[in-house]
């Protein structure tokens, strides 16, 4: 994923010293090696092969690797839907509840006789609501993403039990498996959307105004307003990008497990904030990158498939990711830091 046309890390204060002077330490291969989406992928392929040397007839194997693209897929989707009001300056923690609402919501459908497509498209619209709802509360109303977010989380998990009665939804046709389940080719069904539903994330991020203007809000909301751009607007529409996705999310998990269930997206809330995050999205916005994002939910996938082989339960594994997120972080800015010294040197001798 590149940079795209336009300048999208120059807008803002966020940009560091080096990056708006064009230090570097120097040699390709150390700027490639110091980019955050190798780093997060080497950091996947060592604990690929402690696993695979640990449990060479569990881990290392072709049935582990289908189910790691499976589990990979849906957190992906969320965490690029994350990714929108993450570098708007936002975030939504209501995703896990919306994805549970879809749940309910589609299982009910096509158990009444809707079909399978309808019930698709039903997840997704779903999801841009309870989306919209959220961008016009913030965006338009000024209250926080948190208190908005937390208030809607709250409010579709009461609904979603509510509708499925505090129970699971059964009886779902066979052909919604085709999302889920099925293989498509050689690739799983909901690897092969995910790369579809981030493809279509990068055109709007890198090759959009809208994706411009997420990234110019995110560097300074004032100087966007001030400059001219639809500000209000743009916030509003990375909400329901982000509901969207929530619900293809939920969609798919569904299609997944073959049931409808309120709880059945908990967690994904904050591991999709996670994802990014560790991928190099920056909190607080103005940063970020779909190919960190993709880094993101590899390492977080292939550590808990990992801890699961090996038996840990998910208290620790709970502690490993939260431990992970603060390393990388902490990495983040150790880098940062780096490159503004370099530069401020850099610049000193040429003076």
């Amino acid at each position: 994923m590149g940079d795209g046309p336009y300048p999208h890390r120059r807008w803002g204060s966020r940009l560091s010293v080096a990056e708006a002077t064009g230090g570097r330490p120097p040699g390709a291969w150390a700027a490639l090696a110091g980019t955050i989406e190798i780093q997060v992928l080497l950091s996947a392929l060592a604990l690929s092969a402690t696993f695979s040397a640990l449990y060479p007839e569990s881990f290392a194997t072709g049935g582990t690797v289908l189910n790691m693209a499976r589990v990979a897929a849906i957190l992906l989707v969320v965490a690029v839907g994350q990714t929108f009001p993450l570098i708007s300056g936002g975030f939504d923690i209501s995703v896990a509840s919306t994805m549970g609402l879809v749940s309910i919501v589609i299982s009910q459908w096509m158990v009444a006789g809707g079909s399978v497509l309808s019930g698709v498209l039903l997840g997704l619209a779903t999801g841009a609501l309870v989306g919209m709802a959220n961008g016009l509360f913030i965006a338009i109303l000024d209250v926080t993403p948190f208190i908005t977010t937390l208030g809607t989380l709250t409010f579709l998990r009461g609904l979603a039990d509510e509708l499925g009665n505090g129970g699971s939804v059964i009886g779902l046709p066979a052909a919604l498996g085709f999302w889920g389940r099925a293989n498509w080719g050689p690739v799983p069904s909901a690897a092969a959307i995910a790369l579809l539903a981030l493809g279509v994330a990068w055109f709007l991020l890198e090759r959009t105004r809208f994706g411009l203007y997420l990234f110019a809000i995110g560097g300074s909301r004032e100087a966007a307003r001030i400059a001219g751009l639809r500000v209000r607007r743009s916030e509003v529409l990375a909400y329901v990008v982000c509901g969207m996705y929530a619900g293809l999310a939920g969609v798919l998990l569904t299609a997944r497990v073959s049931i409808g269930q309120a709880s059945l997206g908990r967690g994904f809330d904050l591991l999709s904030i996670a994802t990014a995050v560790i991928g190099g999205v920056a909190i607080g916005g103005g940063v970020g990158k779909l190919s960190g994002v993709v880094a993101g939910a590899v390492l977080l996938t292939v550590l808990t498939t990992g801890l699961d082989i090996a038996g840990v339960n998910s208290f620790y594994q709970q502690m490993a990711t939260g431990a992970v997120l603060v390393l990388a972080v902490t990495a983040a800015n150790a880098r940062r830091l780096w490159r503004v010294w370099f530069s401020r040197r850099k610049w000193g001798k040429a003076q």
